[in-house]
């Protein structure tokens, strides 16, 4: 969101350059290492700084072992790209995923289109996108209603925490991003007076710190008090309220590259044996995601 998206040279057909032509570019720095790694993986997309998260999570154990999602790393996307190794790793262990960074979202969506990449190791919104060329799309992972966000905002705004009702949230200044369809519309439909659009996620904690916004929509955390910290500053929920957001979730699989519609159909047959072993929900809640503790919050 923060950097535009540099069209990709038509010229770097990796299907025709073969492993030598991919290797050349690589060294020049044209390509990314994914393209050319020993072993043969399918290039995975990732934001920066959840694949930063996930390998720390990790920890050097084997994703296809780990039963245990929760810890002081957990969070949500960390445990899709859990989701995912597992689901392939069970359905076909020949589909080996090799995690790219992106950073950005428009960036990771355009690499999809034009098959430079198999599919996002996490998951995004299904009406994100409207015109969906080239792209394949998961069963859902998180299904309508399923995904619950917080009202965050800085410890010290007293006004923000004091807030009991719709109403109060109604005259408070909140951030958010209008390409992000699903939060835009959520707190269009909240009613809210004062909503700022801002590019970039890790600028938006700042601007609450900063005392020039008041809230912004996450996701709940597994922290004993649900704090969520984002580039040293802390956030936490008001207390008692929770806002929930329509749709339905989905990995991305690409459309044009060569093994996106096989990845497709065996990651669908993952994740359904991986919700059927209840392994889906266990995930989301030890990651808090799925959070005991705002059972009984009041839904806006």
């Amino acid at each position: 969101m923060s950097a535009p998206f540099a069209p990709v040279n038509p010229l770097f057909d990796m299907a025709r350059l073969g492993r030598r032509g991919l290797l050349g570019l690589a060294v020049c720095g044209l390509l990314p290492s994914w393209a050319v790694a020993d072993e043969p993986t399918l290039p995975a997309l990732i934001p920066d700084d959840v694949l930063l998260d996930y390998q720390r999570f990790l920890a050097g154990r084997d994703s296809a072992t780990v039963t245990d999602y929760g810890g002081p790393l957990s969070r949500r996307d960390v445990v899709e790209v859990l989701l995912i190794h597992q689901a392939l790793a069970h359905q076909d262990r020949s589909l080996r995923l090799g995690m790219a960074p992106m950073p950005t979202s428009q960036r990771l969506h355009a690499e999809l289109r034009i098959g430079h990449a198999a599919c996002s190791a996490t998951t995004y919104w299904r009406e994100d996108f409207p015109k969906p060329d080239g792209l394949l799309f998961s069963d859902a992972v998180l299904l309508d209603g399923e995904f619950e966000a917080g009202l965050y905002t800085v410890p010290g705004n007293a006004r923000a925490l004091a807030a009991r009702r719709l109403s109060d949230v109604q005259q408070l200044r909140v951030l958010s991003n209008n390409t992000w369809r699903v939060d835009w519309r959520t707190l269009e439909q909240l009613g809210i007076a004062d909503l700022q659009h801002v590019t970039s996620w890790n600028l938006m904690p700042r601007m609450l710190q900063q005392g020039r916004a008041d809230l912004l929509l996450a996701p709940f955390q597994p922290t004993p008090d649900l704090a969520l910290v984002v580039d040293d500053v802390r956030l936490v929920p008001i207390p008692g309220l929770k806002v929930s957001m329509r749709g339905t979730r989905h990995f991305l699989v690409s459309a044009t590259h060569p093994l996106g519609p096989r990845l497709r159909d065996q990651l669908n047959a993952g994740l359904a044996w991986l919700r059927q072993q209840g392994m889906v929900r266990r995930a989301y809640e030890q990651s808090g995601f799925f959070n005991a503790k705002v059972a009984g919050w009041t839904r806006l």
